[in-house]
C-alpha cells in the first residue's frame, strides 16, 4: 500500500501537477454558482486540485486522512492567506460523528474512491454531508486490470470502477441524476512496461 505520510514531501511531481490542473479544470466545469456555495474536498493530498479551486467557492474545506499531507496543505494555506479556506485531518471511514460536521453544497474527490474498500459506506457519508440539492463530484479510474497499482502488490482497493455499477450504488444511497464521462487518458510505467489508464468524472445530486 502507498504510505501517503511518507510520500507527502515529494508528492508534487511535474506529472501530478499537470494532471491536477486537468482534473481541477474538469471539476470547475461542473460547478454552478460556486461563488455562493460551500465545498469540501475529501482526500485532498497536498492540495494540488483543491487549491486551484479556491476562487470557485465561498468556503472550501480540504480534508485528508494523512497527517503529513495536511501539514503540506497548511503550509500552502499560510502563504495563501485566505481565511475562507481551511484544512482538516480526518478519515470519514473511522469513528467520526458525521452529524456534528458542517454540511456543504459540493463534495469533490480525485483518485480517492478506489482506495476505500466499502464504496457504499463512504458514499452514504458523502450523502449525509451534502445539503439538499448538493453535488458529489468524483474523479477516479475506469475499470482496469490492476496495472495502475502494480508497484504496490499489497494494494487492497478497487481496480477502477465500471460506470453502471457505480451509478447503481449512488442511486442506492439516495443520489439522483447521476452521470459519468471519461475525460482523461494517460499511462503509468512500471518495470519498463507502460500501462494506459483513463479517468472519469461522476456527478450526482442529493
Amino acid at each position: 500500500m502507498e504510505n501517503f505520510d511518507a510520500m507527502a514531501k515529494d508528492f508534487d511531481t511535474d506529472r501530478r501537477i499537470y494532471r491536477a490542473k486537468t482534473i481541477s479544470d474538469k471539476i470547475r466545469s461542473y460547478i454552478v454558482g460556486g461563488c455562493k456555495k460551500s465545498a469540501m474536498e475529501y482526500g485532498c493530498g497536498t492540495g494540488l486540485i483543491g487549491l486551484q479551486l479556491t476562487d470557485d467557492f465561498s468556503t472550501l474545506l480540504l480534508m485528508d486522512s494523512s497527517v503529513e499531507m495536511i501539514n503540506q496543505v497548511e503550509q500552502k494555506l499560510k502563504k495563501l492567506g485566505n481565511p475562507m479556506i481551511s484544512a482538516m485531518c480526518c478519515d470519514l471511514m473511522e469513528n467520526v460523528n458525521i452529524g456534528e460536521m458542517p454540511k456543504v453544497d459540493y463534495i469533490f474527490s480525485s483518485l480517492v474512491l478506489h482506495h476505500i474498500q466499502d464504496t457504499e459506506a463512504v458514499l452514504r457519508r458523502f450523502y449525509h454531508l451534502l445539503n439538499d440539492g448538493g453535488h458529489l463530484l468524483i474523479v477516479d479510474i475506469n475499470a482496469e486490470d490492476g496495472s495502475f497499482h502494480a508497484k504496490y502488490p499489497d494494494f487492497d482497493g478497487h481496480n477502477g470502477f465500471e460506470y453502471e455499477k457505480l451509478i447503481e450504488l449512488t442511486q442506492k444511497v439516495g443520489f439522483k441524476n447521476a452521470s459519468i464521462e471519461t475525460f482523461y487518458q494517460d499511462s503509468k510505467v512500471h518495470k519498463g512496461e507502460e500501462s494506459p489508464y483513463s479517468l472519469f468524472i461522476l456527478d450526482a445530486v442529493k
